[in-house]
Parts: structure tokens; sequence; C-alpha cells
């Protein structure tokens, strides 16, 4: 710093010029930093993103398959319920096995036939 002020440069003017250099600096760092941030700001996003999305999914698809078998079910009961037993038809008349008229085994001596 002493070569500086051989050259006459006041230390105002030194000040002047390394906070300059350094807000440019700064200013950079900032734009770079908002970037990064920004980066990973759209990766987080992306990444939530599909999670909500395969979540989603898990939960449609177990909504879908319970209104299936929900749906299957209610036809089973609904097709059982319509389906009555059907009423037999009327058995046809039994003949007698012998028409003969009916006489005694045994003759009674008493009774005279």
């Amino acid at each position: 710093m002493a070569f500086l002020f051989r050259f006459g440069v006041r230390p105002c003017c030194l000040f002047l010029l390394f906070a300059v250099f350094f807000s440019g600096c700064q200013e950079d760092r900032s734009a770079i930093v908002k970037q990064k941030v920004q980066e990973r700001m759209e990766e987080f996003r992306a990444k939530q993103r599909i999670a909500c999305r395969m979540a989603l999914y898990e939960k449609a698809g177990r909504m879908a398959d319970s209104i299936l078998i929900a749906e299957a079910k209610q036809e089973v009961q609904d097709s059982l319920g319509r389906l009555r037993p059907f009423r037999p038809s009327q058995p046809p008349d039994v003949l007698p096995i012998d028409s003969a008229l009916v006489a005694p085994l045994f003759m009674n001596e008493a009774s005279g036939n």
C-alpha cells in the first residue's frame, strides 16, 4: 500500500476503489446465489410434483378398485335377489296299483261267506 501513496493516491480514493470492487463482486455472488436457489427450488418443486402425482395415482387406484369391488358385489346381490326358485309343477295323479275289489283273505264260517 505504501507504493500507492507514493503515486499520490489518497486513502479516500483507495477506499472508494475497494468499495466499488467488492460491491461488484457482491452483486455477482448474490446473482449466482439467487440462480442456485432458483435451481434448487425448481428441483424441489419437480420432486414434489412427482411425489404428489404418485400419491394421487395410488389413491385413485385404491378408489377405483373399491368401486369395482362394490359394483361387483352389488351386481351379485341384485342378480341373486331377482332369481327366485321356480315353482314345481303339480305331480300327476298316482293310479292305484291294483284296481280289483278287496276281498277278505280268510273266509270265516260264521259269516257265511
